[in-house]
Formats: structure tokens, C-alpha cells, sequence
């Protein structure tokens, strides 16, 4: 669930900005001016925040309720800045006020920056919604943003007096921006924000029904996680050419890791068809905040299909004796599909506090909130709901939980998409 306290900091500098650039505006400029190039340091201030939410600071993980919801509030925040710039190019003056030299100003580079960002920016924008560009070609692409950015310093830094002061009390603040939002790039490029990892030795690669199971053993250190995180997998050698965010499905306890991959793209493809033990892995994290531990005793755990990562780090982290009562709701299209459903169903006799609910979509059963009021003990809004599938099923559970009287604070998501 996305916790609300970075969305207020978020909104509280916006407006400590707007303010600002309000109050103290200088007498000569127009209200037209002062709204439009307030709606201009808007948008910087919120391509800012994308580029600083992408460093993965811990502190952003309890701001936002995990790096799932960082990364989502980072897309948004990036989106909005594209909208606020398009306001500040249609809205700002673009005539020269009496007396100015049309010359001299000529000479200024303020105005051909600002349309080379906004074309940037533009197609950073088609291409950071395209789901058809592959992921290893979109990352790249992606950073390119950067340079966005320069440009975008660049557009307000050298702006005529006649339209924007920068050594006003709101210029100060969007330099103080800039300088931040230049340390978090570097921070970023130059690979701080890869800095927890710890390397892997790649022991099995185990073929599923749609999916694959990598077993990693550790090589100089374990990796201390929570059930329920994911981290970024890095494959070491020729080909493999960036990171990927997977949930490990092994228990704290295990001497090694497990990630088991979903078969969706290129990348998993060529895990499941190319990878051979043996190698080196780089595992980045463990990141998340997807954790049953502090919610009601009584829960439920829905996973559709390979949304049962999670909750299989947290079956096999139990043990008898946890006092919890749990129920697990399966959802797949069959069950051949349900991934380690014996394991689970075996842990479920040991634990005594665990019931598990398969639904097969091809025999009508459905993850509908009709269905959970015939399989839970109690009423709906006795449990707390831990959500993890395709994102239409999870949309939807959540929708017709909170309708069916659920407090939006007892239903737990984990963000299924990155991008």
C-alpha cells in the first residue's frame, strides 16, 4: 500500500515553491507571467523529484511504502512534469516587452534550450509509455533523461531577467533543486545507487511450467532479507546487460537464494533457454516493503499465478507454533500452472494455521470477493488482504473489497509492473 507521507512532502515543497514565486514576485512582471513560469518550476521541481527517487535511498522505501511505489510515484512525477511543461510553453509570453532588444535577446540560448528539452522530453514520453519496447532497449533510452535534465537547467539558468529572476526567493529554491537533482544523477550514473550487492554463485536453473526457478549460493556473504522483498538480478558475463527486479521465493533462513521467473520477455527467455550453472550472479537489495508480520492475526493471501513468489518466501520462513491464521488463495488458469503447489499444500499439514484455496480460472473459479465470502470463516472485514497478481485482478479485488466494507488500510499490494 502506498504510504501518503512522500506525496506530502512532495506537494509541500510545490507549494512552499508557488508561494514563493507568488509573494515575491517582482511588481513589473504580469500575472500571466508569473503564472506561467510558476507552472514551469513546477515541472522542474517534479522532474527533480523522478530523478532523485531513482537514487533508491532506504528512506524513500518508508516514505512511499516500499521501492515498488517509489518507482510508480517516479513514472508519475515524470508524466506531471510533461504536462506542467506543456502548460508553461502554450501559456508563456512569447512577445518582447517594449524597449528590449530583440538582438541582444536573440543572442540568449534560454529559448532554443527550452524547445530542444520539450522535443526531448516528448519522446521520452512516448517511449517511457510504450509497453512494446523491450525492456533492454527501453532502459537505456530511459536515461536519456539525464541529459533532459542539463537542458532543462540550462533553459532556466540563462531566461532573461524580463521573464524569470533567477536571484529571486523562488530562483533560489529551484538552484537549490538543480544542485540536488545533479548529485542524485550522479549518485545514479556513476552506480551508488547499486552499491548494497553481493555476488552469487549460480548453482541450478530448473525448468517449471511457464516459468523458471534459479538457485543462487552465495559467495562470500548470504543476503539478509525479509519474506515478501525482491532485489535486482544481474547476470555476470558476455550478454547479459542489465539488472532485473525479481521477489525471492526462499526463506531468510536458507543458506542461498531462490528467484523463481515468470517467462514474459526476451530476458526471462533467455534465462530459462541459455543460462548454465556455474556463473557469477549480482544480486542488488533486498528491497520492499511487503510484510505480513505487524497485520491482524487473521489473513489472507491471494497470488495470481506468478504473484505466489512472495508469499512462498513467507510459507517456507514459517514454522509450527505461529499463531496466525492464514488462508491462501491460488488463482491460476489450471492446476498444473499453480508453481510449487505440493510444497506448499505439504507445509500446509506441518503449520496446522494455513489453508490453502485453489481457484482454476478454466473450471469458472475466479478471485472474486463472492468467492472469498464462501471460503473465509469470518467476515470480510475481519482479515487483512495481501494482493500480488496481474494488475486488473489485484485492481479489481481491492475495489470490491473496499465496497464490501474492508478498511483500505487491511488491503497490502505489491506493485506487479515496474514500468
Amino acid at each position: 500500500m502506498l504510504n501518503k507521507k512522500g506525496l506530502f512532502v512532495i506537494l509541500g515543497f510545490l507549494v512552499i515553491f508557488a508561494v514563493t514565486h507568488f509573494v515575491f514576485a517582482p511588481e513589473q512582471f504580469s500575472a500571466r507571467l508569473v503564472g506561467t513560469t510558476m507552472l514551469g518550476g513546477v515541472a522542474f521541481l517534479l522532474m527533480t523529484t523522478s530523478i532523485v527517487l531513482s537514487t533508491r535511498l532506504a528512506v524513500f522505501e518508508d516514505w512511499f511504502g516500499g521501492l515498488d511505489r517509489v518507482y510508480q510515484v517516479h513514472k508519475f512525477t515524470g508524466v506531471f512534469s510533461i504536462l506542467f511543461v506543456f502548460a508553461h510553453f502554450i501559456g508563456v509570453p512569447k512577445e518582447l516587452p517594449a524597449g528590449v532588444d530583440p538582438t541582444v535577446h536573440g543572442l540568449v540560448p534560454s529559448a532554443p534550450l527550452g524547445m530542444v528539452s520539450l522535443v526531448l522530453l516528448v519522446l521520452s514520453l512516448a517511449l517511457a509509455l510504450n509497453r512494446k519496447i523491450s525492456y533492454s532497449r527501453w532502459r537505456p533510452m530511459h536515461k536519456l533523461m539525464g541529459l533532459v535534465y542539463l537542458l532543462v537547467i540550462g533553459h532556466f539558468m540563462t531566461a532573461p531577467a524580463i521573464f524569470f529572476e533567477r536571484f529571486s526567493a523562488s530562483g533560489y529554491l529551484l538552484i537549490g533543486a538543480a544542485i540536488l537533482g545533479l548529485l542524485a544523477f550522479l549518485y545514479s550514473v556513476l552506480g551508488f545507487n547499486k552499491r548494497n550487492k553481493t555476488r552469487f554463485k549460480l548453482e541450478t536453473v530448473n525448468s517449471l511450467e511457464r516459468a523458471t526457478e534459479i538457485v543462487l549460493s552465495p559467495i562470500d556473504k548470504s543476503l539478509a532479507f525479509k519474506p515478501g522483498q525482491f532485489a535486482f538480478v544481474e547476470v555476470q558475463g558476455k550478454g547479459w546487460t542489465e539488472p532485473h527486479p525479481f521477489t525471492i521465493s526462499s526463506a531468510p533462513s536458507e543458506d542461498g537464494l531462490r528467484f523463481t521467473l515468470k517467462v514474459l520477455g526476451d530476458w526471462t527467455r533467455k534465462v530459462r533457454e541459455e543460462l548454465t550453472p556455474g556463473g557469477e550472479v549480482v544480486v542488488h537489495g533486498p528491497y520492499g516493503r511487503f510484510d505480513s508480520t505487524n497485520a491482524r492475526s487473521r489473513q489472507v493471501w491471494l497470488a495470481g499465478g506468478i504473484g505466489i513468489t512472495p508469499f512462498l518466501s513467507k510459507i517456507r520462513a514459517m514454522n509450527p507454533g505461529d499463531e496466525r491464521e492464514i488462508t491462501l488463495v491460488y488463482a491460476v488458469r489450471d492446476r498444473s500452472e499453480a508453481l510449487f503447489l505440493s510444497e506448499i499444500e505439504e507445509k500446509a499439514k506441518e503449520l496446522g494455521n494455513l489453508k490453502v484455496v485453489l481457484l482454476e480460472s478454466g473450471l469458472g473459479q475466479f478471485a472474486r470477493v463472492d468467492i472469498m465470502k464462501e471460503k473465509l470463516s469470518g467476515s470480510l472485514d475481519s482479515y487483512d488482504y495481501f494482493l500480488c497478481g496481474p494488475k486488473p485482478m489485484v485492481k479489481g479485488l481491492s475495489k470490491d473489497l473496499k465496497a464490501g466494507n474492508v478498511p483500505k488500510n487491511s488491503i497490502h499490494t505489491e506493485a506487479f509492473e515496474f514500468r
